[in-house]
Formats: structure tokens, sequence, C-alpha cells
């Protein structure tokens, strides 16, 4: 198996993409996911807040912007170009104790109780294991803290036939994804899994990029990038070809591609002896 850094150039090569071309964005398309998340999560004035699978940073800016500096954020990514993007924007903020390193999203490597709030945007789904994950989350807790995620509840049409035109060139996944498709089922898992005070919205989020190019340098950082490791090298052109066709189905009047997607958004806390 290639080298992490080896695949990521391989990837970024074939579909013409980096991570520091994600610095061309004239505006952050997806801020605004984050920043539902952010505030669905309750975040207050000097909490520490830890992202895993931060990508590019976006989510973690909006969390800055209300922890302020008595607070902190802290990101992780197993991607070494999204860390060294992600950590360059945060440290642009010039914020004593926030930044970003690379580790694992499912098991990041901090003290226990080092955090009041562990984010995850559209991302906690693509675990392997999230139950793990989640029970590790919460031992990295403070007392009365949380963890709140986002998931899909409904995508848009042109976006789930984009991704399904890349599937149709990669191995098939194991995982399975059953706990996050609906409400019911998104709070058993959690009670299952040592939470409680389970509360659950919806929002329907409109996105715009200039063209396919633009959408599929998101889907490469925030999420899709798991869909597209498993894209053998030799089939990634024609994969990147059949996405753009599908695509090309969300074209607006102005020219740009217009997303219309249902997101769903939890937020939990782990059962502790007191609330128990």
């Amino acid at each position: 198996m290639r080298p992490p850094e080896e695949l990521e150039s391989s990837i970024a090569e074939a579909f013409d993409l980096s991570a520091r071309g994600h610095d061309r964005f004239a505006i952050d398309r997806f801020l605004a996911m984050g920043s539902v998340l952010v505030q669905r999560a309750g975040l207050r004035e000097g909490e520490h807040v830890l992202e895993v699978g931060c990508g590019r940073g976006s989510t973690l800016l909006a969390a800055l912007d209300v922890v302020g500096e008595r607070g902190s954020v802290m990101g992780v990514d197993h991607r070494p170009g999204m860390v060294q993007l992600a950590g360059a924007r945060v440290r642009a903020r010039h914020a004593a104790g926030s930044d970003v390193r690379l580790d694992e999203a499912d098991k990041p490597d901090f003290q226990p109780g080092s955090f009041d709030v562990v984010l995850a945007n559209l991302m906690i789904f693509q675990l392997t294991d999230p139950a793990a994950a989640l029970r590790h989350y919460a031992t990295l807790l403070r007392p009365e803290g949380r963890v709140a995620f986002s998931t899909v509840a409904a995508p848009d049409r042109s976006f789930a036939a984009a991704l399904a035109a890349i599937a149709r060139f990669a191995p098939k996944l194991s995982a399975q994804r059953g706990p996050f498709r609906g409400e019911s089922t998104i709070r058993e898992f959690l009670v299952d899994h040592g939470y409680e005070h389970v509360e659950i919205t919806e929002d329907v989020l409109e996105t715009r990029f200039r063209d396919a190019e633009h959408w599929l340098e998101w889907v490469w950082a925030n999420g899709g990038r798991e869909l597209l490791d498993r894209v053998p090298a030799e089939a990634l052109p024609l994969a990147r070809a059949a996405a753009f066709d599908e695509i090309e189905a969300a074209r607006s009047p102005e020219g740009d591609l217009v997303l219309t997607t249902a997101i769903r958004f939890t937020v939990a806390a782990p059962k502790t002896p007191a609330r128990v």
C-alpha cells in the first residue's frame, strides 16, 4: 500500500486538485454549514473545542469566532495537506492554544477531559467504527461536555448522482452506515453507546460553486476523499468525467452550480454517574 502522502499526491494530480488550491476560493461556500453546527452545539465564550476530521478548517474558524481569546480550538485530520492549510488559517488568527495537527479522527490522542465540545462536520458516518469513536470522544470531554455532529438528511439529487458516478469506479464499502440514516436510529445509537440529552435538528442549506472543478475540490477536502481514495489510479480520469456529467444538472441560469441539501445536526452529552 502506498504511503498516505503519495496517495494524496496521485489523487490530486489525476483530479487536478491540491490542498493549497483551496486558497483560490473567493468565498468559502461551506462556511455556513460549519457556522450552523457551531450554533447548534451551543458554543460559549471561553470553551475549548476539538474538531475531528477538520478538513480545511472552516468549522474551526467559525468556532474560534465564538469561543474568543479565552477559549481555544484544536483540529485533527489524517491528511497532511489539510493539516497544513487548516493550521495556517487558524494560526493566522493569532489565537493562543489553537492549532491543527495530524491525527486520526476516530481516536485523537489527547488527555482525558481536555475539551468542552467535540465537533464532527459531515464525517462521523465515514468512520469504520463510529461507536468506538463516540466512546473515545466521551473520555476527552470535561464535565457537562458535549459532542455535536452533522450528517446528511437528504442529499441534493445532482450531488448524489455525481458521487454515485464516481462510486461505479471504486470497490464497494463494507462499512455499515445505518445508525445515521434517520433521527430515530441516531437517537438509539447514541443512547446505546453512552450518551443522553440527544437533540436533533435539521436545516436546508444551499451551496454554490463556480464550476465542476470547484465542486470537486470541495468534495476532495470535505468528506468525499474516502470515496476518491478507493478509485484505482487508472480509473480516476474516467470517474472525474462521469461525475462532471452528472453535476451539470445543478447548473443554474446564472451559470454556477447550485446544490440544496438537508443537513441533520445532532448534539448529545455523555452519561455520567451524576446524570444516570
